[in-house]
């Protein structure tokens, strides 16, 4: 049986759900997404602005609790230039990649649109792991489309009905 691990890069998605008035069902979209094959683990990734407003943490101690999500905070950081720097991408990266070098899973599943996931998903290719991505279509980076095969892109669009709460 196919082994997955899921990589949610929330701080990217939601801003597909706010965009489309929609709230989401965690646990629907993970029963989804896994479909017949082995969950290993899933992650959710978010930055955060500190301190965590209290329905957040009861968000997150729900979906880790009922659903089983690890759940990955980052606390954003303001810059100089007044711009919030965010190092989600880079924990998703670190865990895709060493997760792919322990042999966790046959199959990365990322759940984001963005473009800086290229030289990751290319890594991870080169280590004979199968790479999905499910994103909107509306945010989902050119060079990403270009670099998978079409059978391994699904678009959260197509999903929100089932999805939704």
């Amino acid at each position: 049986m196919e082994r997955i691990t899921v990589f949610i890069d929330n701080s990217n998605i939601f801003k597909g759900f706010q965009k489309y008035d929609v709230k989401v069902d965690y646990e629907k979209l993970k029963n989804l997404i896994t479909h017949n094959r082995k969950l290993t683990a899933i992650y959710l990734y978010e930055g955060v602005v500190y301190p965590i407003s209290p329905e957040k943490k009861r968000w997150y101690k729900e979906l880790a609790a009922k659903s089983g999500y690890i759940i990955k905070v980052s606390f954003d950081k303001i810059s100089k230039s007044g711009a919030i720097e965010k190092k989600v991408d880079i924990k998703i990266a670190i865990d895709i990649i060493s997760l792919a070098y322990e042999d966790v899973y046959d199959t990365a599943i990322l759940i984001s649109g963005d473009g800086d996931f290229l030289p990751v998903i290319k890594k991870v290719k080169k280590l004979n792991k199968k790479v999905e991505l499910w994103a909107f279509r509306y945010s989902l980076a050119n060079t990403l489309k270009q670099e998978l095969e079409i059978g391994n892109i699904y678009y959260l669009d197509d999903i929100l009905d089932k999805i939704k709460i």
